[in-house]
């Protein structure tokens, strides 16, 4: 099998059995041509036009299938599978997610952790993703369509704390710096997460905030290694 489930076709259970099917025999190569193959909108709109927002087991075997390909491919790669390969898309659709069935914060909390490469956990906790959450969903202005429709960031009050919030942790896990940051030291990089999240910019901001941020804390490493 080397195609998406069909949520206009197919029932829950088979929906369930697909991903998991598609999950075990996931490969580099498989990933990336899932990922190029992606539904143009995200398998989150697929079920809500299909009328299937109920899915709870749906949604968590395509959020711990999400997991599986993060793990496989370059961020670029990965995004494809969002609107516009868009990361504050892909943020807002998984945490739209976790709003439509709030007992799958354990997969979005893995999910997290990643993309961030936070094998510990040191830059969002469950409480962190649940708050969010919140605070996105009442940022959603889509009025003509109910939530969570697309989950595209356009629909979406783009001044709000809720939707900048989401954004920005879109922003970290898109950025090859930061990922290779938290690769080589964790701790310095949850550091600048944390600075990210206190200082929050608007979304047209940020990328210029993260840049700023991660070269001032490398030049302080550099100074550190010259006085040493």
């Amino acid at each position: 099998m080397t195609s998406w489930p069909d949520a206009r076709k197919d029932n829950e259970s088979t929906i369930v059995k697909k991903f998991k099917l598609l999950k075990d025999q996931l490969t580099k190569e498989l990933a990336l041509q899932l990922c190029r193959n992606a539904p143009g909108c995200g398998f989150l709109y697929e079920l809500y036009d299909a009328k299937h927002l109920d899915y709870e087991g749906a949604f968590q075997a395509y959020m711990m299938f999400l997991r599986a390909i993060a793990a496989m491919v370059p961020r670029p790669s990965f995004l494809y599978i969002f609107p516009k390969s868009c990361a504050g898309c892909a943020m807002l659709q998984i945490l739209s997610i976790l709003c439509l069935h709030p007992v799958l914060e354990n997969e979005a909390n893995n999910l997290f952790c990643e993309l961030l490469f936070d094998t510990r956990g040191d830059i969002l906790n469950r409480d962190d993703i649940r708050q969010m959450a919140m605070m996105m969903r009442r940022a959603y202005k889509g009025r003509e369509d109910p939530f969570p429709y697309i989950g595209y960031c356009l629909d979406y009050d783009r001044k709000s704390q809720g939707f900048n919030m989401a954004y920005v942790i879109g922003v970290l896990f898109s950025f090859d710096q930061f990922c290779e940051l938290m690769k080589s030291n964790s701790v310095l990089g949850a550091q600048i997460a944390h600075e990210m999240v206190k200082n929050l910019a608007v979304s047209d901001r940020q990328s210029q905030q993260l840049y700023q941020l991660l070269s001032k804390y490398k030049e302080l490493i550099s100074d550190n290694k010259s006085d040493t």
